[in-house]
Order: C-alpha cells, then sequence, then structure tokens
C-alpha cells in the first residue's frame, strides 16, 4: 500500500471540490463550500478526539479571537459556549489548533490570514500549569501554543514570492511565536519550518533564523501528506490545560475601553429607613476617573496607606514590590479603631479600600468616597442570585 498515492487522490478530490466550489458567484456560499470540503478530510483523517468547527475562540481574560474558518478543538472535553454550524464560541484552553482557508493565495489573503492566526495566538495563555499523567505524579508544563496553518487550494504566483512575503510579515510581529506555523498551498508546497516545534512538555520552539522559519518546501503533489503529518505530529504534543468553567463565570466585563473585575457585584442599602438592598455596579464614567487619577504605589506601601502596618507574614506570602494602583481623592489615612456604644469598629475616615482589577492592574478605590452618581444598576444580579454563589 502507497500512502503517497492514497492522498494524491484525497488531493485531487479536494482540488475537484474547490473548482465546483468556484462555480458558485456568492462569496459566502463559496467560503463555505471551500472550508466543508476541508473539514470533510480532517473529520475522515484527524483522531476521533479532535473537534472540528468555525467561529471565535474566548480567553476567561474576556479576550476574543478574529473569526476563524477551522477551529480544531477537544471534542470530549470542550463546552461549546455558541454552537451552530457557522459560528461557535469555543474556550482557549480546549483549542488544540486552528487553520485559515483560503482559494487563492494572493498578497491581500495573507496578510488577512495571518492576522487571523495572530488574534489566536495572542490570546493563548502565557502561564506555565501542571499535570497528572498518573496517581501521584505531577508534570510542569508549557502554556499551550495553538498549532496554526494558512491552507490555499491555489496561487497565482511562486513559492519563492510567498516565501519572501511570509518573512517580510514575520518581521512586522512585535513577537514572533504570534506566527502561523505553516502555509500550505495544495500541489504546490510548504512555507515553514522543517522540524518538529513543540515537544511533550509543550515546548514551542522556532528555529533561529528567518530563512529556517519562511523554508520553500517544494512538495508538489505530496504537499496534502507532507501537511497532514506534520500538523497532526504537531497536535499530538500538545497536553492541555484543565478547563476551569468557573474563571468564564467571574470574566471582566468591557466597560468601554477597560476590561474591569470585582466592580459590578456590589450590595447597596440606602440610608432611608426600610430601604431594600439593590446590586450595583460602577459606572463607566467613574472607571475612567478612577483610571486617571490613580496612584501607583508598591503593595508594601499600601498595606501601610491602608492598616497602617504590614500584616504578620506578609514578607512571605506577598510580592511586596508588585504595584496597586490606590484612588484615595480625600487622602484618607489608614484604618483606626474608634469606640462606639456598641464596642470597637473602624473609623469611617480612614481609606477603606474596595479592590477592583482593570485591564489586569490591581485597584484600590477608596469606597467612602464614592457618591451615588458613580453606581448605576446592575441588571445581570439579583440580591438573591448573587448570594446564591
Amino acid at each position: 500500500m502507497d500512502l503517497r498515492k492514497i492522498f494524491e487522490s484525497v488531493s485531487l478530490e479536494l482540488t475537484a471540490k474547490f473548482q465546483k466550489s468556484v462555480q458558485i458567484k456568492h462569496n459566502g456560499g463559496k467560503g463555505d463550500n471551500r472550508e466543508e470540503a476541508f473539514v470533510d478530510f480532517l473529520c475522515d483523517y484527524l483522531p476521533n478526539k479532535y473537534g472540528t468547527g468555525r467561529g471565535e475562540v474566548i480567553s476567561s481574560n474576556n479576550d476574543v479571537s478574529g473569526e476563524l474558518d477551522i477551529v480544531i478543538y477537544d471534542k470530549d472535553h470542550c463546552p461549546l459556549f455558541l454552537k451552530s454550524p457557522s459560528h461557535s464560541l469555543y474556550p482557549i484552553e480546549s483549542v488544540f489548533g486552528a487553520i485559515s482557508m483560503k482559494s487563492h493565495l494572493g498578497s491581500e489573503e495573507l496578510k488577512d490570514a495571518y492576522q487571523n492566526i495572530v488574534s489566536l495566538k495572542r490570546i493563548a495563555s502565557k502561564e506555565n500549569f501542571s499535570h497528572s499523567p498518573n496517581p501521584g505524579i505531577q508534570v510542569g508544563l508549557d502554556p499551550v501554543t495553538p498549532v496554526t496553518a494558512i491552507f490555499a487550494y491555489a496561487a497565482n504566483r511562486s513559492l519563492s514570492a510567498i516565501a519572501k512575503q511570509v518573512k517580510q510579515l514575520d518581521s512586522e510581529l512585535d513577537d514572533i511565536n504570534l506566527r502561523p506555523d505553516f502555509v500550505v498551498v495544495l500541489g504546490l508546497g510548504i512555507v515553514g519550518p522543517f522540524g518538529k516545534l513543540r515537544n511533550n512538555f509543550n515546548q514551542y520552539t522556532l528555529p533561529d533564523t528567518a530563512d529556517e522559519l519562511a523554508n520553500e518546501r517544494k512538495t508538489g503533489r505530496h504537499t496534502l501528506l507532507r501537511f497532514y503529518m506534520q500538523f497532526l505530529d504537531e497536535l499530538n504534543s500538545i497536553t492541555q490545560k484543565p478547563l476551569d468553567l468557573h474563571s468564564y463565570f467571574d470574566m471582566p466585563s468591557r466597560v468601554g475601553k477597560y476590561k474591569v473585575r470585582k466592580h459590578d457585584r456590589l450590595m447597596v442599602t440606602k440610608k432611608e429607613e426600610n430601604a431594600e438592598t439593590s446590586v450595583k455596579r460602577l459606572t463607566k464614567k467613574f472607571i475612567e476617573q478612577v483610571v486617571a487619577e490613580s496612584k501607583p504605589v508598591s503593595l508594601e506601601q499600601h498595606f501601610i496607606n491602608h492598616l497602617g502596618s504590614l500584616p504578620v507574614g506578609a514578607e512571605t506570602l506577598y510580592d511586596l514590590n508588585s504595584i496597586v494602583y490606590e484612588y484615595n481623592p480625600l487622602k484618607k489615612s489608614a484604618l483606626k479603631v474608634v469606640w462606639s456604644e456598641h464596642g470597637p469598629t473602624g473609623d469611617p475616615q480612614s481609606f477603606q479600600p474596595l479592590p477592583m482589577e482593570i485591564d489586569g492592574k490591581h485597584y484600590a478605590v477608596d469606597f467612602s468616597a464614592l457618591s451615588e452618581f458613580d453606581f448605576e444598576d446592575n441588571p445581570d444580579f439579583t440580591v438573591d442570585e448573587l448570594m446564591s454563589r
């Protein structure tokens, strides 16, 4: 049995389906047929644990990729937050890779496909994690870098011209690791590294030179087989980080141009007698004010500004050099204990910070500096719903 002959036949079938799709004038229909033919190939030849679909990928930090023609995900464990044949939403932890499909790989088409791949790889987690392959064993792993490719049915230029543009697009990236792993033109060849990019610990290592990254591999009739073997080898090297669905429930919200957390689950009761408690969130205007007027201090200084001294054991529990942005417009002093008729209580004139997160940075907002105009109703929660967690 000659595996090359089998894949040559599959390649001819793909080309025939593509030529048929060319007759469909509507761009959306043409694209759908183009992708369906390749998805059928992937479904037939990828192991059963891999699912394929189309749509966007989201992270628990509320970062979203561009529209991806083909997403390869963990079919056994991936929850689809939104599911339809034409568009689904996939959590990044369940994504193994993605492919951007093109009919003809012109200059603008390659540039557009690059941007889509970059949008996916940019939202991938950068944090290491541990994996337990067997009871009692913990293995440290690098973050997952999704396997990516640009796949075209044809090109009206040479592989050398494509490789030249790949080098140019690579040079414009702020992080070379965001590049697509492979650029493939059916029946013509592959632009990309020869060797394996991932090891069994998820470590992702690119070649050192631009020429090695954009090797011109004139694989001709064997392009589909060579791409399939290399792509699958990379997919099989990945160990996924366990998916924490609760992190998606607690993801930051988009407020204007900011991503904000811990600002929208505030239970507020007015001072009037028998006033009901309601769930509020901070307004966009107030959040913009906090960002503009907060002052950066070290965590050590923040403890002093808030509590008057460092908590016991803080040196070993915290990174005291990390930065906290304090919003304390009234310049209130550190916490003091005062005595009322009911016993000891906090001094309302002291700095009482509400912890918040804006664009991944830690903020401490003096709660007593807020007015009723800095709040608005939060329709996403009732008091009972908030307390039920």
